[in-house]
């Protein structure tokens, strides 16, 4: 199953567009990504969206705003003007998720002492929930992308 889920920054505001047929909104934007990896460049994504994912990408996403895009990855080959193809990667949306940005937690903020127990073990329960643990300090992916882009 092809499904992906990609947190973005948009880069062009979605632009409508529909079909000949039935007349089907279709909207484009293209979206700024890291890679999992510090020194991974920044890449750029089409994404399309058909329908009322369309709608709601035109009414309520500006460039600029940071968004999680659930969808399927697609690979498409063009043809240039100088006659040679390449391969461009789109994601048609199922679902777009807006992100507000997080408040950096820090240390220097105290915890109200919520329990009154005379228990030793409540302290050590506090110290370990103050640590803090590095959601990237494994690999997530191995050291030799087979992904095209």
């Amino acid at each position: 199953m092809n499904h992906c889920l990609i947190q973005a920054v948009i880069n062009s505001s979605p632009q409508m567009r529909y079909t000949k047929d039935n007349k089907t909104p279709i909207a484009e934007m293209t979206v700024n990504f890291k890679g999992l990896r510090d020194d991974d460049p920044i890449r750029e994504l089409k994404v399309l969206g058909w329908g009322s994912i369309a709608q709601e990408m035109v009414e309520e996403l500006k460039e600029g705003q940071n968004i999680v895009i659930e969808g399927r990855l697609r690979m498409n080959s063009v043809t240039r003007k100088d006659g040679t193809k390449e391969k461009q990667t789109e994601l048609t949306a199922s679902r777009i998720h807006h992100i507000s940005p997080v408040e950096k937690i820090t240390s220097d903020k105290k915890e109200p002492n919520i329990s009154n127990s005379k228990d030793s073990n409540s302290s050590d329960e506090k110290s370990e929930n103050t640590e803090t643990s590095q959601w990237n300090s494994s690999p997530l992916v191995p050291e030799v992308d087979e992904i095209p882009f």
